[in-house]
């Protein structure tokens, strides 16, 4: 089976059968861009961006206390 980059428009090559009935996500290695793929008995039924914002991933994370004493208090 193959299928188009819905960013790119490079064709993946998915001609594996753990592909014939999957959802999930594909990865394009020509743009690296991350797609939701849906796929029955071979067919491609559905497939859109995948929904993580990975431009404002550092803004996402808050900073944490470590405590050097394993988990005790103190």
């Amino acid at each position: 089976m193959k299928v188009k980059c819905i960013f790119c428009g490079h064709e993946l090559n998915l001609d594996h059968c753990v592909f014939d009935n999957y959802t999930g996500s594909v990865k394009c290695f020509s743009c690296s861009r991350m797609m939701e793929l849906r796929t029955a008995r071979g067919i491609a039924y559905s497939k859109y961006p995948l929904a993580i914002f990975e431009t404002k991933r550092n803004s996402a994370l808050v900073p944490t206390k470590f405590s050097t004493s394993g988990g005790k208090p103190g």
